[in-house]
């Protein structure tokens, strides 16, 4: 091979050269474009697919915030028709009340007692007639009935006070002080001061309470004297 062959060879290798080196800069040119036009493209769907789990999460929020007020709509309907269920039940049956307590004031207890019984089908959740029927039942001689009545009605308005007393009173009068002593005892820890006091006024004003629970009186008495506790 002649000189001029060799540089013809080396020139035109250059230019091969040449021609490689700009195709592969071309190629990186290429490859940082695409990468600089994607890169924002990837960024923004990073940034959507947050907002998508945050609209996500916020729509499972208000999903729950309006199951929660649907079910308090459905409760507070439910109590306002128990209210109004009470009230027309207590107007239904106050005619009838009003009978039975004229009975027993003329001694007729056991015509009270059915006139109750009538006033309870018409207002069966009234502790207040379920306290006046176990009266009369305990002057009718039905110690262990008026006890059950009487249990009913404090299950029904476990804040009167003095319903414990009557309760008290006729389990003492069926010859069970010591379930009458329970029945106090487990009230004064419940309700405290209140049922403190209570029992200096049973001891002292109420003389059949005094006279039915006189095996458990000193028992009440050193009750009542202890220092106040908080109810539990």
């Amino acid at each position: 091979m002649n000189t001029d062959s060799v540089s013809i060879f080396v020139r035109n290798a250059w230019r091969l050269l040449a021609i490689q080196l700009v195709a592969a800069a071309a190629a990186v040119a290429v490859t940082v474009w695409a990468a600089l036009q994607v890169r924002p493209l990837l960024e923004e769907r990073e940034q959507l697919s947050r907002q998508n789990e945050q609209l996500s999460k916020s729509i499972v929020e208000a999903k729950a915030r309006v199951d929660n007020l649907i079910a308090e709509e459905r409760s507070l309907k439910q109590r306002v028709a128990a209210l109004r269920a009470e009230l027309q039940g207590a107007r239904d049956a106050t005619p009838v009340l009003t009978q039975a307590i004229n009975a027993f004031h003329r001694r007729e207890y056991d015509r009270a007692i059915v006139k109750y019984d009538e006033a309870l089908k018409l207002n069966p959740g009234d502790a207040y007639i379920h306290n006046l029927k176990s009266y009369s039942q305990f002057k009718a001689g039905d110690f262990p009935g008026a006890a059950e009545t009487m249990s009913r009605a404090l299950q029904i308005n476990p804040a009167y006070e003095w319903g414990y007393f009557d309760l008290a009173r006729y389990q003492c009068a069926a010859g069970a002080p010591d379930a009458g002593l329970r029945t106090i005892t487990g009230a004064l820890e419940a309700r405290g001061d209140r049922i403190r006091s209570a029992i200096q006024f049973f001891l002292t004003k109420d003389g059949e309470f005094r006279r039915l629970c006189a095996p458990i009186a000193g028992t009440l008495r050193k009750l009542a004297e202890e220092p106040a506790r908080s109810p539990r």
